[in-house]
């Protein structure tokens, strides 16, 4: 009887033994995936962050990299031509556009490419909507997923230091362009 009460109290124990090193592991795991996940966010995808740079090529053919602009403020506009929002948002985007280049920023258009049924939709949305500046095209996703863009259009706005200061995830009205940090200035 002794013998079986001691195997019982010594399989007990090692159970939780067993239990309670489990249980530190997943504290542990979770702690990585968390600081994993802090570490993406600092390279450049929220508000207070730096802005991860990027390089792609515009429809006219040309490579561009943020890189080219570090000193002067930036908006990037991510969209596609068959987002009805990205639609409704194009006329504020080319006065947006124009505005901010009278006051020496610069405006980056980004089209999801790689979401597109075909490159040729691009020029003929832009004619429509007489916009008049270059796009750059994101054909791989790969910075639609840098900048972890989960819905178009979305305005990054980046100051003179190249950090992110303002994020917007939807279409932008006359209204809302105004209260972008760079009017308020």
């Amino acid at each position: 009887m002794k013998v079986r009460q001691m195997a019982f109290r010594s399989a007990l124990i090692l159970i939780l033994c067993s239990v309670a090193f489990m249980y530190s592991q997943s504290e542990s795991i979770f702690q990585q995936v968390e600081e994993a996940v802090a570490a993406s966010v600092k390279q450049g995808v929220q508000v207070g962050n730096e802005a991860k740079s990027f390089e792609l090529h515009s429809l006219r053919g040309e490579t561009v990299s943020l890189n080219d602009f570090h000193g002067t403020p930036v908006v990037i506009n991510f969209f596609a031509t068959w987002c009805p929002p990205c639609q409704e948002e194009m006329p504020v985007i080319v006065e947006l556009e124009k505005r901010l280049t009278q006051k020496g920023a610069k405006f980056i258009a980004v089209n999801m490419t790689s979401q597109e049924a075909s490159i040729a939709e691009v020029e003929p949305f832009l004619k429509h909507f007489n916009a008049s500046f270059d796009v750059l095209l994101d054909e791989t996703g790969e910075i639609m997923n840098m900048y972890q863009i989960i819905g178009i259009p979305t305005t990054v706005v980046i100051d003179e230091n190249g950090v992110i200061v303002q994020r917007i995830n939807g279409g932008l009205s006359y209204s809302m362009m105004e209260d972008l940090y760079l009017f308020r200035q």
